[in-house]
């Protein structure tokens, strides 16, 4: 009877430790796939904050150029 138990045990801890691997490994394949997905976040942003310091820069040309004309 014992090692009925036994081999009864194992088999569940087998089972158990091949859906840990199979779970971990369906996560990892869904992060890979949502890689895409931050990169584009991620070039998104960039674009949006390179767009508002190009903007900046112009704000502060014309407002320089502003200040020069009225000084004259």
């Amino acid at each position: 009877m014992n090692k009925n138990v036994l081999a009864i045990f194992a088999g569940a801890a087998g089972a158990a430790a091949g859906w840990a691997v199979k779970y971990k490994k369906e996560k990892r394949s869904s992060l890979e796939e949502n890689k895409p997905l931050l990169e584009r976040l991620k070039q998104a942003e960039r674009m949006l904050y390179e767009a508002g310091r190009q903007r900046d820069e112009q704000l502060k040309q014309i407002k320089s150029e502003i200040n020069h004309k009225v000084s004259q």
